[in-house]
C-alpha cells in the first residue's frame, strides 16, 4: 500500500513540472519557428513592421491574448485585411495561414514563444490539443 502511494505522489510531482517542461521545449523551438516564419514581417523581438505587420507587443495583444483561442486561430488561419492598433495606427496585410504548414505541436510551440516576447512567460505553454480546438 505504501508503494501504491509513493507511486500516485511521484506521478502527482511529474506531473506538475509539465508546463514547465512544455515551456522549456516551447522556448528553443518556437523561437526557430518564429525566426524562419514570422521575424520578417514582425522583426526579430515582435516590434512589427511599419504599415505592413503590426508588432505583436503592447495593450492591443495583451487584451486579445486574454482569449486563449485567438493565437492559435490566427496562426492556424491566418489574417487580412486593415488592422488598426492603438492609437489608431493601421496595418493592411495579409498574414498567411500556417495549419497547413506546420503540424499542431509546431504551432503551439510558435504561439508560446510569441507569448513569451509578449511578456506573459509565466502562462501555461499552449499545446498541441490548444491549435486542434480552433
Amino acid at each position: 500500500m505504501n508503494r501504491a502511494r509513493h507511486l500516485i505522489f511521484a506521478g502527482v510531482l511529474i506531473g506538475a513540472g509539465l508546463p514547465a517542461q512544455a515551456q522549456a521545449i516551447a522556448g528553443p523551438i518556437g523561437g526557430a519557428l518564429f525566426a524562419q516564419h514570422c521575424a520578417a514581417c514582425h522583426q526579430t523581438n515582435a516590434s512589427g513592421t511599419a504599415g505592413l505587420a503590426p508588432p505583436l507587443k503592447g495593450a492591443y495583444w495583451a487584451q486579445l491574448g486574454s482569449d486563449r483561442g485567438y493565437l492559435p486561430s490566427v496562426l492556424v488561419y491566418g489574417l487580412s485585411g486593415k488592422i488598426e492598433m492603438e492609437a489608431g495606427q493601421p496595418f493592411l496585410g495579409s498574414m498567411p495561414a500556417f495549419g497547413a504548414v506546420l503540424d499542431d505541436g509546431s504551432l503551439a510551440a510558435l504561439a508560446t514563444h510569441v507569448r513569451q516576447l509578449q511578456g506573459f512567460a509565466s502562462e501555461p505553454a499552449y499545446e498541441a490539443a490548444d491549435v486542434q480546438a480552433v
